[in-house]
């Protein structure tokens, strides 16, 4: 299912709305809701595959849900390049949680603050870029990695969301008009939009019946722009 721009999700609750006489609530309103629940059911799907990333066992169960998990994040999935200076470069400002982490094409495998000193005398696997053994570890907002002359690592990660916003200018009779220039759109699938809207409406205490839903993607591609 394809995603649907910040008017048509407006229009489709605004109908939703009308249709169960719940009186009538501002854009402002509405999308100060949407924008806390999209936040938390962000949060909910990171902490629903943070437990498995941080592990190769698992049923297929497990690895299955993870895909579905990584599909829906997938417009929050990032790349971006880390400029290390004496060994320590900063997390990007969007930054939510890490998929990986890599120097030249080869893995950064992470340390514990007290084994430091372990790494850094090994024999068998010492920090090195002529060996490619590379490692990190955090402190703040800040990646530490050995050996540091490293001068940039390469990032995958799951970053922030951004609030939507339903941009607007008056006409003649004041009236709102939708200005697409100006919003900001979700980035959402339309599953996850359906989802995060439901959370919404609970929120503002406005009545729906899971049918109404059944319409949203049609009522969505009805009203358009």
């Amino acid at each position: 299912m394809a995603s649907w721009n910040i008017n048509q999700v407006y229009q489709s609750i605004r109908v939703i709305i009308r249709k169960n006489q719940a009186g009538s609530i501002s854009a402002t309103d509405l999308f100060y809701a949407w924008n806390i629940e999209q936040r938390t059911y962000h949060s909910d799907l990171v902490g629903r595959f943070q437990p498995r990333g941080n592990t190769k066992s698992g049923n297929n169960t497990g690895l299955i849900e993870n895909e579905l998990i990584l599909t829906k994040l997938a417009p929050f999935t990032k790349n971006a390049t880390i400029v290390v200076a004496a060994g320590v470069g900063p997390k990007p400002t969007d930054y939510i949680y890490l998929l990986s982490l890599q120097i030249g094409g080869k893995a950064c495998d992470y340390y514990e603050h007290d084994q430091k000193p372990f790494i850094e005398d090994s024999v068998i696997d010492p920090p090195s870029v002529a060996n490619s053994a590379y490692y990190y570890t955090e402190y703040e907002g800040n990646y530490n990695f050995l050996p540091n002359t490293v001068t940039s690592v390469s990032i995958d990660y799951i970053c922030d969301v951004t609030d939507v916003i339903w941009a607007f200018t008056l006409d003649g009779a004041g009236r709102q008009v939708y200005n697409a220039g100006a919003s900001v759109q979700p980035k959402w699938d339309a599953t996850s939009i359906i989802e995060i809207t439901k959370r919404s409406l609970t929120q503002l205490g406005v009545s729906f019946k899971d049918a109404d839903f059944t319409n949203f993607g049609r009522t969505a591609q009805q009203t358009g722009d």
